[in-house]
């Protein structure tokens, strides 16, 4: 009777050490869903749980859909443009420059002696605005443009309550980094007069950015663009000093 209870015990001694409470089960936590800020750090990150110290054989991050993306803390190095850290209750992984082409589904990996795991979290980017720029590539034309732009957008083109799109002629180049350098070209229709080019976002259906400039054409530069004018500017107290400085010592050398 006894040897049959022990071996009873014995049965329900194994069975517990065989379950996954016994050994240790990890669990692997994280939010599914990120949005990130483009060109901003965005910091993914698992925590680690479980019911017993975890004897770690492999732990790392990896990208759905490319093969070579994988980010090691044990290693010295990573990725371009990621960083990777863990301690005992966490992975995380930061992205240093978030860009449309950092979008996807990455997995936070970890193998120990006794169990196994991983989290997926898929990160998004919203919209990138980028930069503006203006000038006039001929002597009756203008030119606007917005560089490293998500998603995809127009520019829409106006003067006063006028919408000047239809007349203007856009081209769409794609960047490595999944943005776009956007420019649309119009023809002059005052000498004299304020234009706002405005951004368009074709996929949220809403205007991101609006630049308003006036331009100024003089009838010797016809070409004559922002930067140029800002340039021309600034060497004007240098000039007024050197005028300045010549007639000083022309009037102390006819005093002699």
């Amino acid at each position: 009777m006894k040897s049959g209870i022990k071996m009873l015990v014995m049965a329900f001694l194994i069975f517990l050490l065989n379950s996954g409470n016994i050994k240790g089960e990890m669990e692997l936590r994280a939010f599914t869903t990120q949005k990130a800020n483009c060109n901003e750090r965005t910091v993914l990150q698992c925590n680690i749980s479980s019911s017993v110290p975890l004897n770690i054989d492999q732990i790392y991050w990896m990208k759905h859909g490319e093969n070579e993306f994988k980010c090691d803390p044990k290693s010295s190095k990573s990725p371009p443009g990621y960083e990777c850290s863990y301690t005992r209750e966490a992975l995380t992984l930061t992205i240093l420059h978030s860009t449309p082409a950092q979008m996807g589904q990455y997995y936070c990996c970890v193998m120990a002696d006794s169990s196994h795991g991983y989290k997926g979290i898929n990160v998004s980017v919203e919209h990138c605005t980028g930069d503006f720029s203006y000038e006039m590539p001929g002597p009756q034309q203008l030119q606007c443009r917005f560089t490293g732009v998500y998603p995809e957008g127009a520019i829409h083109w106006f003067q006063h309550d006028r919408n000047l799109t239809s007349i203007a002629t856009l081209s769409i180049l794609n960047n490595p980094d999944g943005t776009f350098n956007i420019t649309s070209v119009i023809d002059r229709q005052d000498d004299h007069d304020r234009y706002k080019c405005s951004l368009w976002s074709l996929k949220q259906g809403r205007y991101l950015a609006d630049q308003e400039f006036k331009v100024h054409v003089d009838a010797d530069s016809s070409r004559l663009s922002k930067s140029a004018t800002q340039h021309c500017f600034s060497w004007t107290p240098l000039l007024q000093g050197l005028l300045f400085v010549s007639i000083r010592s022309i009037s102390q050398l006819n005093y002699y």
